[in-house]
């Protein structure tokens, strides 16, 4: 039992919340019941953290015995919790090493492309989107936010075990890669281009979505092969990023589901 947030193990686990931390460790952490026990296996769990409360009602407490188990008292749990109300237990994890050099190129690959997104419930949003719609790989520029940002986590609701994400990618490079490999990259441009009915989703295709305030890139925009924009009638003059991004992945969805 812990009783000290002076204890090194606590205070590890404070610094974690910072991006520097977690890229010097190569460690984040994942809190809750319900997305700790969406962790596949290829993720290596270094060691689950309990609240003396939660440890104390735990049935199966062998399920989590695999590797090292620390119990603290209710108020560290508090301390180390990025949530108001804590369920209880955390796991410090091994931030996996997904490799651009690993991916896979077909007839009917999807692909998204963010750039420099910057809020974390919008990250978070789409990747969970993203997943659920048949994305293959989520592409993420050197400006975005921590892919491993507590409420990046959170808003996936577990969808970044899910599917392939790679980091920090130069987007150039990126671009020309992908257009030389025959995938249709497409950009989504606020001041004009194709309605997302449009455009022809069944062959291989990446989606490029900018920044929430100042979209994509100049450079970037000018290497997609087509523009898209989202038809729309009200007032307003742009949407969240993350329901453009759904809008237009359910379009490619439902362009391959009619076959």
């Amino acid at each position: 039992m812990i009783t000290s947030d002076k204890n090194k193990i606590i205070k590890d686990i404070i610094k974690l919340k910072q991006k520097k931390e977690r890229e010097k460790t190569g460690k984040f952490y994942v809190e809750g019941e319900r997305i700790i026990n969406e962790i596949p296996s290829n993720i290596n769990v270094e060691m689950y953290i309990f609240s003396e409360q939660f440890y104390s009602n735990l049935l199966n407490k062998d399920k989590y015995s695999y590797v090292q188990n620390i119990i603290v008292t209710n108020d560290i749990f508090k301390k180390i919790s990025d949530t108001i109300n804590p369920q209880g237990i955390m796991a410090i994890c091994n931030i996996p090493k997904n490799s651009i050099e690993n991916i896979k190129i077909n007839n009917s690959s999807f692909f998204v492309i963010l750039d420099r997104i910057s809020d974390p419930g919008n990250m978070g949003t789409i990747i969970r989107t993203a997943e659920a719609l048949g994305v293959d790989t989520i592409f993420l520029s050197k400006g975005c936010v921590d892919l491993y940002n507590d409420k990046v986590i959170r808003s996936t609701m577990g969808s970044i075990f899910h599917i392939n994400i790679i980091e920090n990618c130069d987007l150039d490079i990126l671009i020309d890669n992908l257009k030389e490999n025959n995938v249709n990259v497409v950009c989504t441009y606020l001041e004009g281009g194709k309605a997302p009915y449009e455009i022809y989703f069944k062959k291989s295709t990446a989606i490029l979505i900018g920044n929430e305030a100042n979209g994509v890139l100049e450079q970037y925009k000018n290497k997609s092969n087509e523009l898209v924009k989202i038809p729309m009638i009200g007032k307003v003059e742009s949407m969240n990023a993350s329901i453009s991004s759904a809008i237009i992945f359910y379009e490619v969805l439902s362009q391959r589901l009619k076959g």
